[in-house]
C-alpha cells in the first residue's frame, strides 16, 4: 500500500476493513452470523479511522476483556472461577501495569451482561492511563450497531501507526493484510498464533494484562520478514524474540 497523506491513508484502510465486513454481512463467518457484521458495518461507517499519536514511549495494548461475561471462561478456558473473579484480576493487572500518564489501547469487546453499566464506565474512566482509546468491537455495540460503551477518551473504527512495519489495529482480524503491514487484532481469543502478519492481543494471548507496544512492534517486524517465533501465545512469541537478542 503506497504511502500517502494521513487522511487519505485512513480512508483507504477504512475501506479495506469495510470490504471485509461486507463479506461477513452476506453469510457470516462460521463463528458469527451476518447480523454481527451488519452491526460492525454501521459502527465503522459512523466512526473515524485514526492515526496513533503516541504521547510518550509508554503505550499499552490489549483486547477482549469481556468484563462480566461468565460464559467466556468456559468458551476460552480462562483460569477463573466466575466473572467477578475474572474482572478483579483484569482490573488489578491493568492498574499494576499501566502508569497514570501512559497510553492504553483496547482493541474491542470490553463488557457484557451485567457489566454493561455505569459502574463499569466509571471504572474505565478512572483507571490508569490517558488517553484510553477503544477500537470498536462487535460486543461494544447493540444489535443495530449503536455504541453501548463509555468511559474512553476516544473511540474509533480502526487505528493505524507509522513504523517499520506500520501497524493496523482492527478488532476483527483482516483476511488480507496490506503488504508490508502487521494487523494487531482481537476477536479470536485463544486461537493459536498463525504464520501470517497477524498479532492477536486478546487477553488470553497476553497473560490477562496489557502488552507494551514495543513488544508488539518487535514481533511485527519479525512476522513481516517471514520469521515466525515459536510460542503458544502472542506473549510467548514476544518473549522468545527478546530471549534471542
Amino acid at each position: 500500500m503506497p504511502r500517502q497523506n494521513p487522511a487519505a491513508l485512513s480512508a483507504e484502510l477504512k475501506a479495506l476493513y469495510r470490504r471485509q465486513l461486507e463479506m461477513g454481512a452476506k453469510a457470516g463467518d462460521g463463528r458469527h452470523g451476518s447480523k454481527v457484521f451488519l452491526a460492525m458495518l454501521r459502527a465503522v461507517d459512523a466512526l473515524p479511522a485514526k492515526r496513533l499519536e503516541p504521547r510518550n514511549d509508554a503505550v499499552w495494548v490489549w483486547s477482549d476483556l469481556h468484563l462480566g461475561h461468565d460464559n467466556i471462561i468456559r468458551y476460552c478456558n480462562r483460569p477463573f472461577s466466575d466473572a467477578a473473579a475474572m474482572d478483579r484480576r483484569l482490573y488489578a493487572n491493568w492498574q499494576a501495569t499501566v502508569g497514570p500518564d501512559d497510553q492504553l489501547i483496547f482493541v474491542g469487546d470490553m463488557a457484557m451482561r451485567k457489566a454493561v453499566c455505569d459502574a463499569t464506565w466509571r471504572r474505565i474512566r478512572g483507571g490508569a492511563g490517558r488517553p484510553k482509546q477503544l477500537v470498536v468491537g462487535n460486543h461494544d455495540l447493540t444489535g443495530s450497531g449503536v455504541l453501548r460503551v463509555d468511559g474512553f477518551d476516544d473511540i474509533c473504527a480502526l487505528l493505524w501507526a507509522d513504523g517499520d512495519p506500520p501497524l493496523l489495529f482492527t478488532h476483527m482480524p483482516l483476511v488480507e493484510v496490506p503488504p508490508g503491514w502487521a494487523n494487531v487484532h482481537g476477536h479470536t481469543h485463544d486461537a493459536p498464533p498463525t504464520r501470517s502478519p497477524h498479532i492477536n492481543v486478546s487477553v488470553e494471548q497476553v497473560d490477562y494484562r496489557p502488552l507494551p507496544l514495543a513488544g508488539i512492534r518487535a514481533l511485527a517486524a519479525a512476522l513481516v520478514q517471514g520469521h515466525y517465533p515459536q510460542g503458544k501465545t502472542t506473549l510467548e512469541r514476544i518473549e522468545r524474540l527478546a530471549g534471542n537478542r
